[in-house]
């Protein structure tokens, strides 16, 4: 009998306002059995119980908790697949959350979720949480640098070990994301 290898994280990006929220809803629906990384109970915990901190305030420590919690789930062994909300668009972020991967034993695999540009402002203003202006910029303008390597079939960048990316839609996100938990049978409990 040979042992199965370790369940794969994967990173599901975007920019803000690109539906990563939603998707990871619906991949809770669908197999809840996963391990879901994502800041929005950090967010709303935090509302609960500092009602009158405004967002911008909160925001810093939404994601280090964030980031703790997936850092946390990562590096636990063996379990199903660990999916971590991230816009990816920091550099940093990625090569972090691939490192923990490859530490743990396990594939980084990456899914963004590629909108247009207003398809994104839109995003945001549906989900009532709109992203300050230079901060959107400030990934609208790496995402596309990344995207532009990701279609030339450059990955990334160098180092950050990525095993998979794909590039989907915000339709079709939900389905990638699942295809890569079940690529190669380790999704199964």
């Amino acid at each position: 009998m040979t042992p199965t290898a370790p369940s794969p994280v994967i990173l599901l990006a975007g920019v803000p306002g690109a539906g990563k929220t939603e998707t990871l809803r619906e991949i809770k629906r669908r197999a809840p059995w996963l391990r879901v990384s994502d800041p929005e109970p950090v967010r709303d915990c935090l509302r609960r119980i500092l009602p009158w901190v405004p967002y911008t305030v909160a925001r810093p420590f939404v994601h280090t908790i964030a980031h703790i919690a997936a850092f946390c789930r990562i590096l636990r062994r063996g379990g199903p697949p660990v999916v971590v909300h991230d816009p990816g668009t920091r550099r940093w972020s990625r090569l972090l959350i691939s490192g923990l991967a490859h530490a743990a034993g396990r594939d980084a695999e990456a899914v963004f979720i590629d909108v247009d540009h207003e398809a994104a402002l839109r995003g945001q203003e549906r989900r009532g949480r709109v992203v300050r202006r230079p901060a959107f910029d400030r990934h609208w303008r790496r995402w596309i640098e990344l995207r532009t390597r990701i279609l030339a079939g450059e990955g990334l960048g160098s180092g950050e070990g990525w095993s998979r990316i794909a590039l989907t839609t915000r339709d079709r996100a939900v389905d990638d994301v699942l295809a890569l938990v079940f690529a190669d049978g380790t999704g199964r409990l």
